[in-house]
C-alpha cells in the first residue's frame, strides 16, 4: 500500500547537549540519515516543497511523497546537511528569516555555537540544486493573533527581502512557533506562496495550513514511527496517553518553528 503524504519539520543537524539545546531542536546526524533510509525503505519519494505543493494543487495530498523542511536557517543546514542530503540522493526546503541572518540563535545556548546562516552562507545554500529556500518571516514573527493586513505585509515583505537576496523566487511558507491566525491562508496566497505549512498536531491538506509533523532529537524509533505514521498525535490526546504523560511524560509536545 503507498504510504500517506509527509511532511516532516527539523530544525538543525548536530549533536548538542541537552542543557544547551532546551528545545531538542538538534537532531543527530547518524539519526537523521537513518530516518530517512527507514521512510526510503517504506516505498517514500522524496521532494521539495514547491514540488510537494504542485502535486498537491493537481491532484491532492500526494501519497508516497514525504518533503523535508527546515526551520531557521542555522549554520549547519550549509555545514553538515547539504553533504547528508548528497549522500541520501534527497531535497530538502529550508525556511529562513532574512531579517535575523548571522544572529546566534535564539533557542539555543550561546554556547552551544549554533547561530543563523549569514549573506554569504545563504547565498551559497540557495545555490545548491537540491536546497529549496522558503520565507519564515522577516524575523520569526509569531502570526498566530494576525490580523489580515499584517499577516499580508509580514508574508510579502519576507519573500521580496529573500528574492532580492537570493535572486530566484520563493514560493514556500512556514509559520513561526506553528502558530497562524484565520486570517494566515488568504494572505500567504495573497502574497504569491504556493503552500503554508504549520506543525505541532495543527492543519491539514490546504495549501496553506499544510501539517507538518516535528522531529526532536528526543524522537526515537518509536515516536518517530508514530509521528510518520499519523499516530502520535491521537495516542497523545487519547485517555491512555494523557495518563501516560501524567505519570511518565513519554509523550512530550514536540518542539515547534
Amino acid at each position: 500500500m503507498t504510504p500517506r503524504p509527509l511532511i516532516l519539520a527539523y530544525h538543525g543537524i548536530g549533536t548538542v547537549p541537552r542543557a544547551l539545546d532546551p528545545h531538542n531542536l538538534m537532531v543527530p546526524a547518524e539519526r537523521f540519515r537513518a530516518q530517512v533510509e527507514g521512510l526510503r525503505s517504506r516505498g517514500y519519494e522524496f521532494v521539495r516543497m514547491r514540488e510537494f505543493a504542485r502535486s498537491l494543487t493537481a491532484g491532492g495530498p500526494p501519497r508516497g511523497t514525504c518533503a523535508l523542511t527546515f526551520d531557521d536557517g542555522s549554520s549547519d543546514n550549509l555545514e553538515v546537511l547539504p553533504g547528508l542530503l548528497a549522500e541520501l540522493a534527497v531535497p530538502a526546503t529550508v525556511y529562513v528569516s532574512p531579517g535575523l541572518l548571522g544572529e546566534r540563535h535564539p533557542d539555543l545556548e550561546p554556547q552551544s555555537g549554533v547561530r543563523l546562516l549569514d549573506r554569504g552562507e545563504l547565498l551559497e545554500l540557495a545555490g545548491l540544486e537540491e536546497v529549496e529556500i522558503g520565507s519564515h518571516t522577516s524575523a520569526h514573527t509569531d502570526l498566530s493573533a494576525a490580523a489580515a493586513e499584517e499577516a499580508y505585509e509580514e508574508m510579502a515583505r519576507s519573500k521580496a527581502e529573500l528574492e532580492d537576496l537570493i535572486g530566484s523566487p520563493v514560493v514556500s511558507f512556514a509559520y513561526p512557533y506553528c502558530g497562524f491566525s484565520a486570517a494566515c491562508p488568504a494572505a500567504a496566497r495573497r502574497a504569491g506562496y504556493a503552500s503554508a505549512v504549520t506543525c505541532a498536531g495543527r492543519g491539514g491538506w490546504e495549501p496553506y495550513q499544510l501539517r507538518r509533523e516535528s522531529i526532536d532529537s528526543l524522537d526515537g524509533p518509536l515516536s518517530f514511527a508514530l509521528k510518520t505514521r499519523g499516530a502520535f498525535w491521537p495516542l497523545r490526546d487519547s485517555a491512555p496517553g494523557r495518563l501516560a504523560r501524567a505519570l511518565t511524560r513519554p509523550l512530550r509536545h514536540p518542539s515547534s518553528g
